[in-house]
């Protein structure tokens, strides 16, 4: 059968959707911005993806956190002013946290105090009072905890080290400390950067124990003998609490405080605590086991030179440079009253071994014995609590003591003798000839017959407290040439 013909002049397009030009224009515009769109969104997902897998780049403690805790925190969290306890001084001052515990978790950042108190999810935000860091510096904390928090500050710039060989001496060193142990068999001497254990006869250096301090200004033994407390640092640079222990001759505690020198140094009775002043014009106690600061006190107005703990251990006496002889309380610091009349700078103080007596001198050059409790009620100008003013000195008095039964004292200074008094009529007793002049330390042995005066010549000599007759002299160090000095 024939198939049917078609016009082709008839034949129309099979249906489709007609546009006009310009609606199509925009659909086609349209559709490309999606396209970008996507691809953009997917790069983006790749590029995110693909970051968060590869790990920060490490952070460094020494180069990058340094810099920014020394401009941004140092200036709150610094050894003379611990906010919150916290020292941010060092690696080692972080690690050791603050008032509130550790400062950081390693490994985890979200868990670290150092992160939220700067994000601000813990209150107060830091730097306190201050705008917050910006979050790139903010990332450089986080990423170092999360990396570990690993120390990598050079050795060269760790701060004061242990020496690892003792010090050699070409000249004896001026001496500021020296003490007998409890059972007189051992003078603990300060030297540079060390303490000298001598037999107390002058015949043998038993041991040499070394330490960061440049200079050690007070040493004491605990009343068991079992443990050594010293007290120093290095001028403009730190102060010191050492704690040795002396059956192993290693050292147990090394505390640094403030950013000067630290003073004085008395061990408390019950041999808990240490209390010691600084030339921030602080008053400090710290715990002899721990070495926690148990409290920082400001009622003098300059450098606070020494200290003493009374008979029971619950109050402080402790003099300096503004004259007064400050009386505290021994849990807090908190300050309770003055016990002399201000006279002139007080550079020394001993407590009476039996009585709550002190005696004070410094540039006036006369010791005066003060008892710790007023007689009566406090007035202006009062001077109640003077027991008695011995002689004048020849000079500045900077070295005091009591005899173990606190029936003698002595007393030295800027001059060329050590004088020795009857406590109760304030007679002189002796005399000590001190050639050259200069003592920085007396002590009496623990028998009390005989008493060693120290300073400027570097030698020790030791003297029949009752005569004051010279029994020995000898240097404090080993020199060069291996010898000691022995008695002429």
């Amino acid at each position: 059968m024939p198939r049917p013909q078609t016009d082709v002049t008839t034949l129309t397009a099979p249906k489709t959707a007609h546009l006009p030009g310009t609606a199509f224009e925009a659909a086609r515009t349209r559709t490309r911005a999606i396209i970008v769109t996507v691809k953009l969104c997917i790069r983006v997902a790749l590029f995110v993806a693909l970051n968060a897998s590869a790990p920060a780049a490490d952070v460094s403690y020494y180069n990058d956190l340094r810099p920014v805790i020394e401009k941004s925190c140092q200036g709150c969290h610094q050894p003379a002013g611990k906010m919150g306890g916290l020292d941010l001084t060092s690696y080692a001052a972080i690690t050791t946290g603050g008032s509130k515990g550790p400062t950081f978790k390693a490994g985890s950042a979200d868990e670290s105090r150092l992160v939220t108190m700067l994000t601000g999810a813990a209150e107060p935000r830091m730097p306190f009072g201050q705008p917050p860091l910006p979050d790139d510096q903010i990332d450089l904390f986080r990423n170092w905890i999360n990396q570990g928090a690993k120390d990598d500050t050079p050795a060269s710039a760790r701060g004061p080290q242990v020496p690892t060989e003792p010090p050699t001496y070409a000249r004896p060193p001026v001496v500021t400390a020296a003490a007998y142990s409890p059972d007189g068999k051992t003078l603990a001497v300060g030297g540079y950067h060390e303490i000298l254990l001598h037999k107390a006869d002058g015949s043998k250096i038993e041991a040499r124990l070394l330490g960061r301090s440049d200079r050690i200004h007070s040493v004491a033994f605990t009343a068991d003998g079992k443990q050594l407390v010293a007290v120093g640092g290095t001028p403009a640079r730190f102060g010191e609490v050492q704690v040795w222990d002396l059956a192993s001759k290693k050292q147990i505690q090394s505390v640094m405080a403030t950013t000067d020198t630290l003073f004085g140094g008395d061990v408390s009775p019950d041999g808990k605590r240490v209390v010691v002043g600084g030339a921030d014009n602080s008053l400090r106690a710290f715990d002899i086991t721990t070495g926690k600061e148990l409290f920082k006190a400001g009622h003098h107005e300059d450098w606070v030179l020494d200290a003493v703990f009374g008979i029971d251990g619950k109050r402080i006496v402790s003099v300096g440079r503004d004259r007064a002889a400050k009386l505290a309380n021994a849990d807090d610091g908190a300050f309770l009253e003055n016990v002399n009349f201000l006279r002139d700078l007080l550079y020394a103080i001993a407590r009476h071994p039996r009585r709550d007596y002190v005696l004070i001198g410094g540039t006036d050059r006369v010791p005066y014995l003060y008892m710790m409790d007023r007689p009566r009620a406090l007035k202006i100008a009062d001077d109640s609590t003077l027991v008695r003013k011995f002689d004048e000195q020849e000079g500045a008095i900077h070295a005091l003591a009591f005899s173990p039964d606190g029936s003698r004292i002595a007393a030295g200074g800027i001059a060329e003798s050590v004088n020795i008094y009857d406590t109760e009529s304030g007679d002189k007793v002796a005399s000590c000839a001190l050639p050259g002049g200069g003592a920085f330390i007396l002590t009496f042995a623990p028998d009390g017959k005989q008493l060693l005066a120290a300073g400027f010549d570097g030698l020790l000599r030791t003297y029949d407290a009752s005569t004051g007759k010279l029994v020995k002299e000898w240097t404090a160090v080993p020199l060069e040439k291996g010898r000691l000095r022995s008695a002429r």
